[in-house]
């Protein structure tokens, strides 16, 4: 929010420089960015009347203009006659300067002595008078010889406000202005906003609202001899240093009421709307408006439209329509002032793609209980300006009434809070200086305005009172009690060292949305999840309208958008959660589980003179999983083969803890990786963070170093293809008992020796006893049980 100081000034006086009132605004919670200005590009220019103009005896396309500067009169050779007597134009004498370098200088102009120019508005680099060619001519109360920067308060500071988004009453200057006066005891003086002159000959606009949860309040005037024209230079020069564009005097009013108010307003050209009538309503499918920056938009049924008798002629709250907008023959308007739903407003915006600073002030919050005043002051500035006099009075249609809340307030419990001796009464003044009703007896009751909905309880009227009395005034006091050691909890530090182990593989951590598209449940084959996910109530946009209920498709629209940019060699991890409701509708939170996401594809690490890139698969990932098992202490994880929608058949498998399954991993299906538009494999892999940190041992166990030495083994054995390592791995322990140490698998081998539907795996067996060495013959006889067992229990045989 631009507050341009002098203009502040106009409803709150004080004695505070701009930099005094930064750092008092700051203290109190309205924190002050910047302080700038409009900074012209030029120097040396000053106001001058016009006294004559005459054609050049010499030159056809030249005049010899009669200007007054102050102290003398002086001869300008202009090339433009948009003057007249008595006009206050801007002049550079010898020696000012403009934007570009320019110097100006005397010469002579076919014979006549020129000692200075007269300015433009683009010549001095002002965007002001729009449309308009020639000299900038000046307000008729401008006063000669004065700097033209300090006539239209160019060097005025500017204080840019950082607001949060409880404050959308400081969006106004009479917000402002009411903060100030809370913090410095002044009075705000409120814009005049007198009766109107109600002259009452064009037809009572027709106002309806179909929906009160969307449009509480619709006010409406109808404003008849319109002049459309330029506003006054002061009026630009204001919405200038707000960062508005001016363009009309009617458009210009209605933006200047809105940063005073905080109110926005929008005019129509009033005889365009069908029978006089404004509708707000949703808009109906397949409806389209073309807008005021000239785009056909298509409209659905969540857009709020302003309406005449038969078309919308408005997005409400965001643009208005291109039919009914005010042009050079506008003579009747409609001006409206209206409360709409905020989360709407936001939706509609995005959908469209529009931001506005009416849109930004709708989407905060506007006081309901302005509508009308705004208007007022607008119709009331328009008569001012002799650019149209009001048509009887506002048209209020106030369906939704919002009215003041009246909170409690114990003196002793704030003070108890506060910490510090605040009477009664200057609790009282603080909030009657702000524009509040207060009664005071044993409590205070507090009448709490529409416009400032962030207080809503006693606490808040409590936290009011520190603020404004000053943060700074509160004493500061070291802690009292005893002070331990921080730790974390074992679950923080089981949390730790997953994440240290991911990036420790060389895995990069992401952080996604929990909010995703439904879309998003169809691209991963999980349509039947359709039904079992929360729905956000008011969601940013359809593509964050659910919550999500996996992580994978996350870590896949990462790696589609790193893919998109020519990065192809991803591997990420996530930690995060996922909500799945336990019954729906939803009578209580749904479940809330956090789990960890991997995805690899491409390349594991960078090409090499000594070595080539290790291309990510099921293997690697795995590797990953059993790492990050083993850096927990967890050593009786098993993987068994599984099915997963979204995984390619025959490429998954559960990870199991016992019979718990604690997660799954596996390559993912083709047409979900096209549904992300991507084209090269991806492994990825998911497990349930709760059940995994439930069997986490921060601390080994210590086991001495074996006295006695172990016997090895090699198995080669012939398996039907149904049946996994694991299984084999399984019966060898089980058959070997205490005097198996270690079993793995180290090799794999298809070929014209082994039978189709059969593989090849090779096992290295250790046999151990702790309490004595083992002897050939022990092991012998052993591997053979082992050998023998497997042939039973399985069908395998062994490799010749």
């Amino acid at each position: 929010m631009r507050v341009p100081y002098t203009w502040l000034k106009d409803f709150i006086h004080t004695d505070l420089s701009a930099q005094e009132l930064a750092e008092l605004l700051t203290r109190s919670g309205i924190e002050v960015e910047e302080i700038t200005s409009l900074r012209p590009g030029f120097t040396g220019i000053i106001v001058a009347e016009v006294l004559s103009i005459d054609k050049h005896p010499e030159a056809d396309k030249l005049f010899i203009v009669k200007v007054y500067d102050g102290s003398e009169e002086l001869t300008i050779v202009a090339g433009i006659d948009n003057m007249q007597p008595g006009d206050k134009v801007p002049l550079a004498v010898a020696g000012a300067s403009l934007p570009g370098d320019i110097v100006i200088k005397k010469t002579k102009l076919r014979g006549v002595e020129s000692r200075g120019m007269l300015c433009s508005a683009d010549e001095l680099g002002l965007d002001l008078n729009p449309g308009m060619d020639g000299v900038l001519i000046l307000d008729k109360d401008a006063q000669v010889g004065v700097a033209l920067e300090d006539t239209l308060v160019l060097n005025d500071p500017i204080l840019i406000l950082g607001l949060t988004p409880n404050r959308a009453d400081c969006l106004g200057l009479l917000g402002v202005a009411h903060e100030v006066a809370a913090l410095t005891g002044g009075d705000v003086q409120l814009p005049d906003i007198s009766p109107l002159s109600r002259k009452a000959q064009a037809p009572v606009p027709r106002i309806r609202i179909e929906d009160s949860s969307l449009c509480a309040r619709y006010s409406g005037l109808v404003i008849g001899d319109v002049k459309i024209g330029l506003s006054p230079v002061w009026m630009q020069a204001r919405l200038l240093q707000a960062g508005i564009r001016p363009i009309s005097n009617i458009v210009d009013i209605t933006n200047y009421v809105m940063w005073e108010w905080g109110q926005p307003l929008h005019a129509f050209d009033y005889p365009l709307l069908a029978e006089h009538s404004i509708v707000v309503r949703p808009a109906r499918e397949g409806e389209e408006l073309v807008t005021l920056d000239n785009v056909k938009r298509g409209l659905t049924e969540e857009m709020l439209v302003i309406a005449d008798a038969q078309n919308p002629v408005a997005v409400a709250g965001v643009m208005g329509g291109l039919e009914t907008e005010i042009t050079d023959n506008t003579e009747t308007v409609l001006l409206e002032s209206a409360h709409f739903n905020p989360v709407s407003i936001r939706r509609t915006g995005r959908s469209l793609g529009l931001y506005s600073e009416a849109q930004q002030r709708f989407e905060k919050g506007v006081d309901v209980n302005g509508c009308v005043q705004a208007v007022r002051r607008a119709a009331k500035l328009i008569e001012l300006l002799g650019a149209g006099r009001s048509e009887g009075d506002v048209v209020d249609e106030y369906v939704a009434p919002l009215y003041p809340q009246q909170i409690r307030l114990r003196p002793d419990r704030a003070r108890k809070l506060i910490g510090l001796e605040i009477s009664q009464q200057e609790m009282a003044a603080i909030f009657q200086r702000q524009g509040f009703s207060v009664e005071e007896g044993t409590h205070l009751h507090v009448k709490v305005p529409t416009s400032r909905p962030d207080l809503e309880s006693e606490v808040d009227l409590i936290e009011e009172v520190a603020r404004i009395n000053g943060y700074d005034k509160i004493a500061t006091t070291l802690p009292s009690g005893v002070i331990t050691q921080g730790r974390r909890t074992e679950r923080q530090q089981a949390v730790k060292k997953v994440r240290e182990t991911m990036l420790a593989c060389g895995l990069t951590e992401v952080i996604n949305y929990t909010f995703v598209s439904p879309n998003q449940l169809k691209k991963l084959h999980l349509e039947q999840q359709n039904m079992e996910t929360v729905v956000v109530a008011n969601p940013l946009s359809e593509e964050q309208s659910v919550m999500r209920t996996e992580l994978l498709g996350g870590l896949l629209s990462t790696i589609a958008y790193n893919g998109n940019r020519n990065v192809h060699d991803v591997q990420i991890f996530e930690m995060g959660a996922v909500y799945k409701p336990y019954e729906l509708p939803l009578t209580r939170l749904p479940e809330e589980k956090t789990k960890l996401g991997l995805a690899l594809t491409g390349a594991l690490s960078a090409e090499h003179w000594r070595q080539k890139p290790q291309t990510a698969d099921f293997f690697s990932l795995k590797g990953i999983i059993e790492a990050l098992l083993t850096r927990l202490n967890i050593n009786q994880a098993i993987f068994r083969e599984t099915e997963e929608p979204f995984c390619q058949p025959g490429q998954a498998a559960a990870i199991c803890l016992g019979d718990e399954r604690i997660g799954w991993l596996g390559r993912i299906h083709p047409e979900v990786l096209d549904a992300y538009g991507l084209e090269q494999p991806v492994y990825a892999a998911e497990i349930d963070m709760e059940s995994l940190l439930g069997l986490v041992r921060l601390v080994p166990e210590y086991t001495m170093l074996p006295r006695y030495p172990a016997l090895l083994r090699d198995l080669a054995v012939v398996v039907p293809d149904e049946v996994s390592a694991i299984e084999v791995t399984a019966v060898i322990y089980q058959t070997g008992g205490a005097l198996v140490s270690d079993v793995s698998l180290f090799d794999l081998y298809r070929g014209p020796q082994i039978p189709a539907g059969s593989r090849s795996l090779a096992f290295a067996i250790s046999y151990r006893d702790p309490s004595r060495t083992l002897s050939d013959e022990d092991v012998t006889q052993l591997h053979q049980e082992i050998e023998q067992t497997l042939q039973e229990s399985l069908g395998t045989r062994l490799r010749g």
